[in-house]
């Protein structure tokens, strides 16, 4: 129990030191992809999110592969499953499981072994997207690792709402700063004209 919070916290520890509004997310799910990849003794791991206008999970994250190299439909495999559901899934056996789409694994020269899946849930409880890890290295995953994945999976969604919260303001910040320099610039030739 002591090793399994010690654990805990060290990840928590770990992932809190990235998670500050002025990082580039890419870089913040990027460097959580290779802690948590230590952590659960995984080869492998990564974030599908969650993209409204085409309906689909694509890959944001993952260390070895190029952002937006891998879309599938949002209920495709045990990352749709996990993300239409809303529930975690330890697959011990991918290859076993009917809900493993091993196209993934066909476009990416990787063989899944096993894996371990829970959705990414914003404070309101809205499905951001998946965090998975991919190929225990020793032995399968267990349930002390979904909570470890969890733990993960709160703190990653966190970051990603709050990077888009922050863009969000950034935007309208600019957008009402080029306004006003507008207004400026054009404020002494309706000056002139009356």
């Amino acid at each position: 129990m002591e090793e399994r919070m010690t654990r805990s916290y060290r990840l928590a520890e770990k992932l809190s030191q990235l998670f500050d509004l002025e990082s580039k997310i890419d870089t913040v799910l990027s460097v959580s992809m290779y802690y948590l990849n230590q952590f659960m003794d995984s080869e492998r791991s990564s974030i599908f999110l969650f993209q409204p206008w085409n309906q689909q999970l694509t890959i944001f994250s993952s260390l070895d592969l190029e952002k937006h190299e891998i879309c599938i439909p949002k209920s495709c495999g045990v990352a749709g499953c996990v993300f239409v559901n809303r529930q975690p899934a330890v697959v011990n056996n991918a290859y076993e499981d009917s809900r493993f789409y091993k196209e993934v694994d066909d476009l990416t020269g990787f063989k899944t072994r096993n894996l371990i899946c829970t959705p990414l849930l914003d404070f309101k409880g809205n499905c951001l997207g998946t965090l998975q890890s991919l190929n225990k290295k020793r032995e399968d995953f267990t349930t002390e690792d979904l909570e470890l994945l969890n733990l993960a999976a709160r703190m990653i969604a966190a970051a990603i709402h709050n990077s888009r919260q922050y863009t969000e303001l950034f935007v309208k910040h600019e957008a009402s700063r080029t306004v006003i320099r507008q207004i400026a610039d054009n404020g002494g030739e309706i000056l002139d004209k009356l």
